[in-house]
């Protein structure tokens, strides 16, 4: 008589939404093969560094190859992290190793693990998300310029069956991009958390994933169904009866969701009593123009320049090149405006491309945004250049990220007025009129955004930095999950600050970040005045269908309750209340 299998939930941390039923795989991290260590000789050292930059090539090839399939499935975020490791092959760390070779003189292979090693070593001790990620980053290429060095590696694919429930300690970003959501239905690691590449990978893709779950007495469950839940961080093996006709009743209601969203694209932005608002796109690729089209979105109300130069850090200097992607871009917009942000790079992201930023005590709050560009006017200056000589192509704003104070809005202002009259001076013609905004993402900004809003043309809130800012909370840090309180009273009231004293001023605003795709904070949002939203375009629908949901009058009352409660919690519940009285009413 077989023996029955016993129901198996567990909870972990929710890292990607979504629900998944398949089979469990446990998989092994590649296994840690004896690297066969042997000196050369001084006459072998070329023909050693020879091979080593063979296999960075080769590495480079896989990962442009990546890019390209990628690519087909307009997931820019992802792109611009496997991007990110492609200039990393360009890193002195990876330059460092042809030295090394010639110091130590031994093979390749042992060279360039003595390398990686030490590296790991060196930031392993510091206790800073930024610095946890990099190491990721960098073991994540080490492998793969291992397994050209050591070609008899298997690739990491090998062996997983379809309709798979992965489970395996740690995943790398790269690996997770190379996933198939056909093949691989869900995602379960050990490590990791909701902000790391390899969770913004798993959720660009589409692929349930959940975090935190020990998996040293769960391989014994090889082969056994198993139910993920994204959304709640749940884990269900060999699930009964009851819980499969559950979950694949959750699973049909989803897919019917998504058919209904994609028919509701093509809907207005406006409530049940004719209030209209608009409703943009974020975008960081050309590639993006063609979802701004699709989901009928007003416009580009936030192109995220920086993750053009994070594929090609030529750019930086290449006015011609940053002029003919620009032009490209606001061809594709038709006449719909669009947001330039100057590039927002700095300490936290990338400092690989700027060797004097690498060791930030603090990169988050170093030398980011309005502060990068300042230090570097030249390459500021080359940006500005290519963007106002593209501006006879269509309707062009500029967005300055992270402005602190009305002196750092004056400065940048100047250096625009420099280009402005050099451009015409060299005979370049430029539209009449460049509307300049600033993007409110610190409270120092927030308490003085009457006077930054008298000397801009329009703002922008950044409320995934407004909130980290305001509580003082790293949001790229796992352990900070519990502490990151969208909810929280300083940011409403913040938000609803920004909105009265630029309707005083009759000065647009428009809110970005995680929340303004949210339905969740979309009636209080609209209750607080905003009429300008900007997310993700696949968000657009779904942004579309919650605002069609209220009257003004309810969103303005839902909007006078919250602005009474003391806690984020409390908040949190109300507005919890809120959707589920919404969609008991409409059933």
């Amino acid at each position: 008589m077989n023996e029955i299998e016993i129901e198996i939930e567990l909870r972990g941390a929710p890292v990607s939404e979504g629900v998944a039923i398949g089979i469990s795989h446990f998989h092994a991290p590649l296994e840690q093969e004896d690297i066969p260590e042997f000196p050369i000789k001084h006459s072998e050292v070329e023909q050693e560094i020879t091979r080593y930059r063979r296999a960075l090539s080769s590495s480079r090839e896989d990962l442009r190859r990546l890019q390209t399939h990628l690519a087909k499935e307009g997931s820019t975020e992802v792109l611009s992290i496997i991007g990110s490791h492609i200039q990393m092959l360009e890193d002195p760390l990876m330059k460092n190793v042809e030295g090394k070779i010639r110091e130590m003189l031994k093979n390749a292979e042992t060279v360039f693990q003595t390398v990686i090693n030490d590296y790991e070593q060196s930031f392993s001790h510091i206790p800073d998300s930024f610095f946890h990620q990099r190491i990721i980053d960098v073991k994540d290429l080490s492998q793969r310029v291992m397994r050209h060095l050591r070609p008899r590696s298997r690739p990491f694919l090998d062996g997983i069956p379809p309709s798979a429930v992965l489970f395996t300690k740690e995943l790398i970003p790269s690996d997770t991009a190379a996933l198939e959501a056909s093949k691989v239905c869900a995602v379960v690691t050990q490590a990791g958390g909701g902000t790391t590449h390899t969770a913004l990978i798993a959720r660009a893709k589409g692929i349930p994933y959940v975090a935190n779950i020990t998996l040293d007495n769960l391989k014994e469950h090889q082969g056994k169904q198993v139910i993920v839940d994204g959304e709640e961080g749940l884990i269900i093996i060999n699930p009964s009866l009851e819980s499969l006709e559950r979950y694949r009743k959750k699973q049909n209601e989803k897919m019917q969701l998504q058919h209904h969203l994609e028919r509701d694209r093509t809907l207005t932005a406006e409530t049940i009593d004719g209030y209209a608002v608009k409703i943009y796109a974020n975008a960081a690729s050309l590639a993006d123009f063609d979802l701004v089209k699709h989901y009928e979105a007003s416009g580009v109300g936030l192109f995220r320049s920086e993750y053009l130069f994070l594929q090609d850090r030529t750019l930086f200097f290449d006015e011609e090149a940053q002029y003919a992607a620009y032009v490209a871009m606001l061809r594709k917009a038709e006449g719909l405006s669009v947001v330039f942000r100057a590039m927002d790079l700095g300490g936290d992201k990338y400092p690989a491309f700027f060797p004097d930023l690498l060791h930030e005590p603090n990169p988050v709050l170093g030398c980011r945004g309005i502060r990068f560009l300042m230090r570097y006017p030249d390459i500021f200056k080359i940006q500005l250049r290519a963007i106002l000589r593209a501006s006879t192509e269509g309707t062009v704003r500029i967005l300055l990220p992270l402005i602190s104070d009305i002196h750092e809005l004056r400065d940048a202002k100047q250096v625009i007025e420099e280009v402005k009259e050099q451009l015409k001076s060299e005979g370049f013609t430029i539209a009449e009129h460049i509307p300049l905004g600033c993007m409110l993402e610190v409270p120092s900004a927030v308490l003085v955004c009457d006077a930054l809003a008298s000397e801009c043309d329009f703002l922008a809130i950044g409320t995934n930095d407004l909130i980290q800012y305001t509580l003082g909370i790293d949001r790229s840090n796992p352990a900070m999950n519990d502490f990151y309180y969208p909810t929280h009273p300083s940011v409403i009231r913040m938000i609803k600050m920004i909105v009265l004293e630029a309707k005083r001023q009759n000065k647009p605003v428009t809110i970005c970040g995680e929340i303004a795709a949210n339905p969740l904070f979309i009636p209080l949002l609209l209750g607080l005045g905003v009429q300008k939203f900007s997310c993700t375009p696949r968000f657009i629908p779904l942004l579309k269908r919650t605002i069609r949901k209220y009257t003004i009058l309810e969103a303005q009352a839902i909007a006078d309750e919250v602005l009474r409660f003391r806690t984020s919690s409390d908040i949190a519940h109300f507005l919890l209340n809120v959707i589920e009285s919404k969609e008991k009413s409409a059933t």
